[in-house]
């Protein structure tokens, strides 16, 4: 009988910094412009989602990656 041998490859799992460096890139705006064009919107219109949305995104992708919900101190770190 021949045995089956499958050869995996684990790619190292990236730490909770760096996940939480790449979330900061990804939703906390890029310039001071772009946020004050963000909270300006969201007065405008009185809509939070705007500003929450993406911190809500963030947070769910930080869940996925992570495997776990963000602490406050990670939270209050990524945005304030």
């Amino acid at each position: 009988m021949e045995q089956n041998q499958q050869t995996t490859t684990t790619q190292p799992k990236e730490t909770v910094e760096e996940v939480m460096k790449d979330l900061e890139q990804k939703v906390n705006p890029k310039t001071m412009q772009e946020g004050i064009a963000s909270l300006l919107t969201a007065v405008k219109t009185n809509d939070a989602s705007i500003l929450l949305g993406p911190m809500q995104k963030g947070a769910e992708e930080f869940k996925e990656r992570t495997g776990r919900e963000m602490t406050y101190g990670e939270m209050r770190a990524m945005w304030g």
